[in-house]
């Protein structure tokens, strides 16, 4: 009964210790939006017309598109948070992102997302890809990478490298997420230039 005893007693502190050492906590995050990249509410005014453009999935390098954030911590080495993680996939948020903004930006084209139901046949077309989407040990956030204009016919109109940094605020996730969403603030900027002049 003792040894019975004693083994409940230490059972109970072990699992209070346990209990009492600080949790590992995950965070979660999203891009956030820049004030203007709001999806224009005034409709197309009657007689006016604006041309589709599908905004085919943004496409990530094998390292980019898991769910952990990526930060460079040498010119060799980069890490993959395990505990700060993107709450929805990124490639998937950036491909909302670049529709609203582009929406905001130009009004030549109406940019919409590629779905199964769309046939994107006769329509201008804009492919994103990224090479670089992450913070890096020199306090910037760091995107690179192309971006595809094709026309209604099928014909490649051009393809634009970028290559953006942003300082970071702060050090920490939250800062990379917020510098990253400046990034891809400036980089719809240059597409839709782009766009209007074609």
């Amino acid at each position: 009964m003792k040894t019975w005893l004693v083994g409940g007693i230490a059972a109970v502190a072990l699992l209070t210790g346990c209990s009492s050492q600080s949790e590992v906590t995950r965070s979660t995050y999203l891009l956030p939006p820049i004030s203007n990249s709001v999806i224009a509410a005034s409709p197309i005014p009657q007689g006016q017309s604006q041309a589709l453009l599908v905004v085919r999935p943004v496409e990530m390098a094998a390292h980019l598109a898991g769910m952990g954030l990526v930060y460079q911590v040498s010119d060799t080495e980069i890490v993959q948070a395990q505990q700060n993680t993107w709450a929805d996939s990124i490639t998937q948020q950036l491909t909302r992102r670049i529709t609203a903004d582009l929406r905001a930006k130009q009004k030549r084209y109406w940019p919409s997302e590629l779905t199964p139901a769309m046939s994107s046949a006769g329509q201008a077309k804009l492919q994103v890809k990224f090479t670089q989407f992450n913070g890096r040990y020199t306090g910037n956030a760091e995107l690179m990478g192309e971006y595809l204009v094709i026309d209604k016919g099928g014909k490649l109109q051009g393809v634009y490298p970028f290559k953006l940094q942003v300082p970071l605020a702060q050090s920490g996730y939250d800062a990379q997420v917020n510098a990253l969403s400046q990034g891809v603030d400036q980089l719809t900027t240059q597409i839709a230039q782009r766009l209007i002049t074609k």
